[in-house]
């Protein structure tokens, strides 16, 4: 598709036009020259809910098509079949369905979700790391009929995601494909009756340009130390909580430490940062195979047979909160990894200790009602309080962590009970926590 011609006319047309070059904007493959970049920014901005949480940094085996059918198989027959507006694929890794609507109610997510055992002809069982969904709606619409399908409005995604992509992206790319961004995002607004931005644009660009080697240079600078950060965090966290005689160092490398609290109730912690985005902090006992059970993980093994929970922050995906409003997030997630039955059993099990876990909850903390992010705690990033804002990022971490875990064996010990009786239901199989000796 190299030229996409560009009108509204009826509005049934234009909501046409608007899912093919929404496609074809967010597809590497295509010859607008944005590469995998405008993916990738719509996959960091995706709601919360969505739960998404993979690795985006190499998309090279990325396909993105529109209208992709999907079909109920049985016996090697079809039985029903639909077709969604939007469905990104890592083959044999993990699927995004997104339903685009304008005006029409939904009558499809039920049965793309719950229904469906093929995308494309390819069983979803061959994705082995995550199936994720997507319902962008108008605001005024009804949200998905489906309650695993994550809600996002046409507004939300413009404002979030398109209108910064344009600012920040446009003096690098094609005129063709400026315009086209534009005309998309100008398209969304006239179908979905949003008002016009209150910042121009324009002017947003053309001062950039004038300031583009002063940008450049102090964003380099910035880039190139949080890239560091997001890798060492683990060990700069450590040496923070060791230093205040909160625990030892018991192992180190590049992207894992394993520290050991000073308070045994609450026993040995792992800091992972094999990825950019995903800072992940689990306790010694809370990942492992679900092939021998007494086999516990710090990483996924190579057949991603695995059972997980833990807390986590966002480096990249929280990155504007962080940077903007000085506030960290740190989640206690239930993975969405894990096959579906042990998510919904750490889900029914935390639900039934809910009371006991608001109590035991500092007050920076409180219970989400999310399926996978249950609990979330903001912390105050003060940068004039340290020597550079990586210190007070680092603090903040501190303290998450010291309310959450090193100071709090009750709750500790209540998301050890969940996660023993998570993997008794599923598994059948009865686990104990490791000792930190």
């Amino acid at each position: 598709m190299d030229v996409i011609e560009y009108s509204l006319g009826t509005q049934q047309k234009a909501e046409v036009y608007i899912n093919r070059l929404f496609a074809y904007l967010l597809d590497p493959k295509q010859p607008h020259r944005m590469n995998a970049e405008f993916l990738r920014a719509f996959l960091t901005g995706l709601p919360e809910t969505c739960g998404f949480e993979e690795d985006i940094h190499d998309l090279s085996d990325v396909v993105v098509n529109e209208q992709v059918q999907l079909t109920k198989q049985a016996d090697g027959e079809t039985v029903s079949s639909g077709f969604v507006d939007l469905a990104v694929q890592v083959p044999n890794e993990w699927f995004l369905l997104v339903e685009l609507k304008f005006a029409a109610e939904d009558t499809q997510t039920e049965f793309y979700r719950q229904e469906v055992t093929h995308i494309d002809g390819v069983p979803k069982d061959d994705y082995e790391s995550g199936g994720y969904y997507l319902y962008l709606h108008q605001a005024d619409r009804p949200d998905a009929n489906d309650p695993e399908f994550s809600n996002w409005t046409w507004t939300a995604f413009v404002e979030s995601v398109l209108t910064t992509f344009i600012a920040e992206n446009a003096p690098q790319y094609p005129q063709r494909t400026v315009v086209q961004l534009h005309d998309f995002a100008d398209d969304i607004r006239s179908i979905t009756g949003m008002s016009d931005p209150t910042d121009n644009v324009d002017e947003k660009i053309e001062l950039y340009l004038d300031h583009y080697d002063a940008i450049a240079d102090v964003t380099a600078t910035f880039e190139t130390q949080w890239e560091t950060f997001s890798h060492n965090w683990p060990a700069r966290l450590s040496d923070r909580l060791e230093t205040a005689n909160q625990g030892s160092i018991r192992s180190e490398n590049e992207y894992h430490v394993r520290f050991e609290c000073a308070n045994d109730a609450v026993g040995d912690w792992w800091f992972r940062s094999t990825s950019p985005d995903w800072g992940m902090l689990f306790k010694h006992g809370w990942w492992r195979s679900t092939d021998d059970l007494t086999d516990v993980l710090h990483e996924r093994p190579d057949n991603r047979n695995d059972a997980r929970i833990g807390f986590h922050h966002r480096l990249e995906n929280d990155r504007e909160q962080a940077l903007r409003d000085n506030t960290l997030t740190l989640y206690f997630r239930n993975m969405g990894a894990n096959d579906q039955s042990f998510n919904d059993a750490v889900a029914d099990h935390f639900d039934t200790r809910a009371d006991d876990i608001e109590t035991a909850l500092p007050e920076a903390a409180s219970v989400t009602g999310n399926k996978r992010n249950m609990i979330a705690a903001e912390y105050d990033i003060a940068p004039d309080e340290h020597d550079d804002f990586f210190a007070a990022y680092v603090t903040a971490l501190q303290r998450g962590f010291s309310e959450l875990v090193a100071e709090n064996p009750a709750l500790i010990t209540i998301l050890d009970d969940i996660y023993t009786e998570a993997v008794a239901d599923v598994y059948g199989t009865e686990i104990r926590m490791p000792s930190s000796q």
